[in-house]
């Protein structure tokens, strides 16, 4: 008998980071100073990064949403990664195929990296809401400063682009198992026909 083990590639690793458009401009946030090193681009880039990494741990269950807010410091950050988090896709990975083992087969798992739910992004609002005396009428993007906007269109570049890279292995992965069912399935058939056949003969 034939098992099947399919695994699709998790990993949550980055190998370009999407240029960002130089034009952007906004107001500061007024109230917040936010450190900014001599190379913005470095910290643009490493922000953009931070609020992917971030997002992906919450999704894989690896942190808890209060460790992930912790990730961030100032009042915009916070408000960067609500609006970072509302602005992905929730559940662009749908399930396809069975995810537990069924006759002689394994499923295949749904990834969990970019599958954002609804219930947790909801906890994220309603913790750093909760604690930090942020509201939706102070969640506008282009009240961020313009470094942190320009990081917040480069963080949701990437994980668009993580996220139909995680979608693709997935579907790849199902396709694969769906093959190996097809084919298992017709070498039992024939053999119980070849079987069948020979007794046929036999008691003929």
């Amino acid at each position: 008998m034939a098992e099947q083990n399919e695994k699709v590639n998790l990993d949550p690793t980055f190998d370009e980071i999407p240029q960002k458009n130089p034009e952007i401009s906004g107001p500061g946030s007024g109230d917040e100073i936010t450190d900014i090193p001599k190379n913005q681009k470095q910290y643009e880039n490493d922000f953009a990064l931070q609020l992917v990494e971030t997002l992906i741990a919450v999704n894989n269950d690896e942190i808890s949403t209060f460790e992930a807010i912790n990730r961030f410091i100032t009042k915009p950050e916070l408000c960067c990664f609500i609006l970072f988090a509302r602005s992905v896709p929730l559940n662009p990975v749908a399930a396809v195929y069975p995810e537990g083992a069924f006759l002689i087969f394994r499923g295949v798992s749904v990834p969990k990296s970019v599958n954002l739910t609804e219930e947790k992004l909801s906890g994220i609002e309603e913790k750093i809401m909760a604690d930090h005396d942020i509201d939706n009428e102070s969640l506008h993007l282009l009240d961020l400063p313009p470094e942190m906007l320009n990081a917040f269109e480069i963080a949701v570049a990437i994980y668009n682009s993580k996220a139909e890279k995680v979608r693709a292995s997935y579907l790849a992965a199902v396709k694969n198992a769906k093959s190996q069912v097809i084919e298992v399935s017709a070498a039992i058939i024939c053999v119980v026909i070849i079987i069948t056949t020979a007794l046929a003969l036999l008691v003929g």
